[in-house]
């Protein structure tokens, strides 16, 4: 309602005022006075505010209402199981994609910036992940009503980047992530809202958008020796990386479908899987397993087109020797904390592919 609608639904103020009794001249008093007060700081303070929920007009209606044609692709792993790898690979996959409803290619965003904003607070953005007026805003960002369908993915790691980091995460990682258990550190709340809270995330995004995680799993040693730096020392890093573990894991089995399709909202990928190292120079085999993941995964998306030749250009192996680099007393170490993810990591899928058998 505007400031004028506002004056014109008022009460007659000078009515009021030709009342002679004193009751009658207080009440006048005071209805000029909010009404001059309204009128002053309307034009500056919107109506609805950012907390408070939204009844969807008829534009949000027919916006959300084919749920369908906006999906959201979360690869999900911890710091150092190879998403800059794997994401490149399902964005190439994604852009094959044509839509049998209209024959049109798939609309196929790669960290999106509105959407970053809502997850992780980038761009300034103060508001709850689960703040319904943004989740609104950010999905006809993200997904506008124009026929096509879109394709948004995101590869954020858990955890990311540093303590000191510039951008503008609501919860930065934490200096004293690395002197906890790893229980410790999948309790806290600092773990469980950085970089986002994966919980809410999908109970205020999934009604409006097909949510899908990709989980990465590297084998363990090779997955904290590529990033062993961001926790000072190798113990302390592996200390943060096995409380993201046991974190992802409560929350994958606490949503194994979507709640709307009764689809699976998760699936798995060895990384180790879709390398050259793990076949050696048997390329046909590699090139088979390969196909059958990318099968899999297009079954899993909903999509149709499995056949990619593009997929794997960008994919590049890493040449560390990890043991070597970490020197012994560290893989012993390591070899000793991956025995205590038994039973949590890796997470197992039901009739998993070759594929997904991942090694610890």
């Amino acid at each position: 309602m505007t400031t004028h609608h506002m004056l014109r639904t008022a009460v007659d103020v000078s009515q009021l005022r030709a009342l002679s009794s004193t009751q009658g001249r207080f009440i006048a008093a005071i209805l000029c006075f909010v009404i001059f007060t309204v009128a002053k700081i309307a034009p500056n303070r919107p109506l609805v505010q950012d907390n408070e929920k939204l009844e969807p007009d008829a534009e949000a209606v027919q916006s959300f209402s084919d749920r369908a044609n906006c999906q959201i692709v979360y690869v999900l792993g911890v710091e150092g199981t190879s998403h800059h790898g794997v994401t490149p690979i399902l964005e190439t996959l994604a852009r094959q994609q044509i839509d049998p409803a209209t024959d049109s290619p798939y609309d196929v965003s790669y960290s999106n910036e509105h959407l970053r904003a809502a997850l992780f607070g980038f761009h300034k953005e103060t508001r709850t992940i689960d703040n319904e007026s943004m989740v609104r805003q950010t999905i006809r960002k993200i997904c506008p009503h124009n026929g096509q369908k879109h394709v948004i993915m995101e590869d954020a790691s858990f955890p990311c980047g540093t303590d000191d980091d510039p951008r503008s995460y609501r919860i930065h990682r934490q200096w004293w992530w690395k002197q906890s258990t790893m229980e410790q550190i999948a309790m806290s709340d600092t773990a469980l809202n950085h970089p986002t809270n994966l919980d809410l995330f999908y109970k205020a995004f999934s009604p409006y958008a097909d949510i899908k995680f990709v989980v990465l799993h590297r084998p363990f040693i090779e997955t904290i020796a590529s990033r062993a730096e961001y926790d000072a020392i190798v113990k302390q890093h592996s200390v943060v990386i096995r409380g993201f573990m046991l974190l992802i894991r409560r929350f994958l089995d606490s949503h194994p479908v979507d709640n709307y399709t009764g689809n699976r909202l998760w699936t798995l990928i060895c990384v180790e899987k879709i390398g050259n190292k793990y076949y050696g120079e048997d390329e046909e085999r590699m090139n088979s397993s390969r196909q059958r993941m990318l099968s899999h995964l297009v079954d899993f998306f909903g999509w149709s087109r499995a056949e990619c030749t593009d997929c794997f250009l960008k994919w590049k192996e890493s040449r560390k020797n990890h043991l070597e680099n970490l020197g012994k007393e560290n893989v012993a170490m390591l070899i000793e904390h991956a025995r205590k993810l038994g039973g949590i990591w890796p997470p197992q899928v039901e009739n998993p592919l070759e594929e997904q058998k991942c090694s610890l």
